[in-house]
C-alpha cells in the first residue's frame, strides 16, 4: 500500500501509531489490517521506556466503526513487549481496545453516542450490537461516582428495562 493511501486510512479511521497493511472489501464487511508500531510505549508495572520485543500475538479481529451501514473492522496485529527493568511482559494496543473486547474503543463511543437519540432495539439493529454488550458499555460509562452529584431521587431519569422489572419483582414479594 502506498504510504499517502496509509496515511489517508489512520487519518479516516482515527489510528495513530498504527501501520495498514492492506484493506480488504468483502459483501457487508471492509477490513484492514493493522500492526501498532511501537510509538511510546512503557511498562505499566515499573513504567521504563527500556523494552524489547517477546513475541507477537494472534490477530484480534475486532469492529472499529461504520461507515454509510457498512461494518468496518480492524485485523489487529499487536506485538508483545518485556521490560529490561523488572521483566514485566505486556501487549501493546491498549489505547485501542479493552482486554477481551470485540469492539474497539471508537466503537464503544459511537455506540453510546446513538444510545442517546435511540433506544436499545433501534440501535441493536441499526449496528448489529448485542443488547448485553451495549447495557454493558452503559453501565461502565454510569458509575456511582458519576451519580454522586445528584442530591435528589428525581432528578434521575435513567431507567432500565430490567431494573423496572426488579422493581415489580421486590413489591410483589
Amino acid at each position: 500500500m502506498a504510504k499517502s493511501e496509509e496515511n489517508n486510512t489512520t487519518t479516516l479511521l482515527g489510528l495513530k501509531d498504527c501501520k495498514v497493511e492492506e484493506v480488504v472489501r468483502g459483501d457487508d464487511r471492509v477490513i484492514v489490517k493493522i500492526m501498532i508500531n511501537r510509538g511510546r510505549e512503557k511498562c505499566p508495572y515499573c513504567g521504563s521506556a527500556k523494552l524489547y520485543r517477546h513475541g507477537t500475538c494472534d490477530p484480534r479481529h475486532v469492529l472499529h466503526t461504520w461507515m454509510h451501514g457498512t461494518k468496518v473492522y480492524i485485523d489487529l496485529h499487536r506485538q508483545r513487549w518485556k521490560s529490561r527493568d523488572c521483566g514485566y511482559t505486556f501487549t501493546g494496543g491498549k489505547q485501542l481496545l479493552s482486554p477481551c473486547s470485540r469492539l474497539t474503543r471508537q466503537a464503544e463511543a459511537e455506540a453510546l453516542w446513538q444510545l442517546r437519540e435511540r433506544n436499545f432495539r433501534q440501535v441493536t439493529r441499526e449496528l448489529g450490537v448485542g443488547y448485553s454488550t451495549l447495557r454493558r458499555l452503559m453501565a461502565r460509562e454510569i458509575d456511582e461516582k458519576a451519580l454522586g452529584f445528584i442530591q435528589h431521587d428525581h432528578e434521575i431519569h435513567l431507567v432500565l428495562t430490567s431494573l423496572v422489572s426488579n422493581i415489580r419483582k421486590w413489591y410483589t414479594l
